[in-house]
């Protein structure tokens, strides 16, 4: 996969694909990702789509345990 602009921002294996967890957590908090790009073993489009709803649930869990809602007026992030 074409990891390498990530440098050494999130843990890569000897294939270069992002390291993440059941979750898709990275190693990195705040950090998750999907798809092709993982070191999930069926690399399948289906897959991918089950992997992305997955981050985006676990994204929008990590903003409300850091207290941030769209509520909040949060300007220069």
């Amino acid at each position: 996969p074409k990891t390498g602009f990530l440098g050494s921002l999130v843990a890569l294996n000897e294939m270069g694909e992002i390291l993440i967890d059941v979750n898709t957590h990275t190693n990195v908090p705040g950090i998750f990702a999907d798809g092709d790009a993982t070191c999930v073993r069926a690399k399948q489009i289906i897959v991918a789509a089950g992997e992305g709803a997955k981050a985006a649930i676990e994204a929008h869990d990590h903003i409300l345990q850091q207290g941030l809602s769209s509520n909040n007026n949060v300007r220069g992030r």
